[in-house]
């Protein structure tokens, strides 16, 4: 029993790591911004390029991204869903299976989270606006905090 508690503190601790390192990420992407505002010059003119057009598809994307990373998460932590590689990892691995689905779910959901963030680089490069990296920033690290890890949720799919 001991070593089983020691093994899901070990996976929780593991996981608060990459999503830590995946959260503070965010506050570099604004910190590079502000750093390369004052010589960067937009890549595209607004006259020239529909980036309005970009900037509400982009939108429309991280909206999708959001619930896309709940459902995933949700998908492969479902016990009774037909992920039967976990089970041949983890007994290759010696790794409890709800574990390394933990760890998964977890990563996989952040990552998708991750990308909301990307998208409000990609519109600051191309039009310099730090009110759209802002927002897109916020909707990021909002997915993220939604995604934290817990180890209540571990426990409860073993």
């Amino acid at each position: 029993m001991g070593t089983d508690r020691d093994s899901v503190k070990k996976s929780i601790l593991r996981v608060w790591i990459i999503w830590g390192a995946m959260f503070f990420s965010l506050f570099i992407y604004v910190a590079l911004c502000h750093i390369l505002a004052p010589s960067l010059k937009p890549i595209v003119n607004s006259t020239n390029f529909p980036i309005d057009t970009l900037k509400n598809s982009l939108f429309v994307a991280s909206i999708a991204a959001f619930f896309f990373s709940i459902y995933i998460r949700k998908f492969i932590l479902n016990p009774e869903s037909k992920l039967t590689r976990f089970n041949q990892i983890a007994s290759q691995t010696n790794i409890d299976p709800a574990i390394l689905r933990y760890q998964t779910a977890v990563i996989i959901s952040v990552a998708i989270s991750e990308s909301i963030g990307i998208f409000g680089l990609v519109i600051f490069f191309l039009s310099k606006d730090i009110n759209t990296l802002y927002i897109f920033i916020g909707m990021s690290a909002a997915a993220m905090i939604y995604n934290i890890p817990k180890r209540s949720e571990i426990e409860q799919n073993r």
